[in-house]
């Protein structure tokens, strides 16, 4: 039950970060969708015995590659979906507590959770580049194939 309430959440703070990037009306539910589908594929990862970095980074390359389906299908840019839907992976709370532990000079604390912090930051990019890749990947072996079938059929029609 504690998952379904954290995927709940983190669908509502998308929403609210839609609002506040004036997603169009008419892509906010799918908006919605991609942060609750972002945590899910954090949970999923982390349950698994990921660490938080690769959780992380896991969640991100699929949201990215979920960003770029939903903007072919809706014909909308990629970034609406994709910058929606990493809110729920950001590091806000353990920026919090390494700002914290800044304040009150804990060098331990400092360490520890800046690492956190980091591990995050850089498992959200490094999982948006390897997601964006995948797709152009996908995207270049779909073109090659249909350049392959158009002159198959141009040369069968010739014969």
């Amino acid at each position: 039950m504690e998952h379904v309430t954290q995927i709940i959440a983190a669908a509502l703070g998308t929403l609210g970060f839609a609002f506040l990037f004036s997603v169009a009306p008419r892509h906010l539910p799918l908006v919605t969708l991609g942060g609750a589908l972002s945590w899910t594929f954090y949970l999923i990862a982390w349950e698994q015995g990921a660490s938080v970095f690769v959780s992380t980074l896991i969640s991100a390359a699929l949201i990215c590659l979920w960003s770029e389906g939903m903007a072919r299908l809706r014909k909308a840019p990629a970034n609406i979906f994709l910058l929606t839907g990493i809110v729920p992976l950001l590091p806000g709370g353990a920026l919090y507590y390494t700002m914290e532990a800044i304040v009150s000079k804990n060098m331990s604390q400092i360490v520890r959770k800046g690492a956190e912090t980091g591990s995050i930051a850089v498992g959200i990019a490094v999982g948006i580049i390897i997601g964006s890749e995948l797709f152009r990947l996908y995207l270049s072996i779909r073109s090659h194939r249909r350049r392959v079938m158009e002159e198959k059929m141009r040369s069968q029609q010739g014969n």
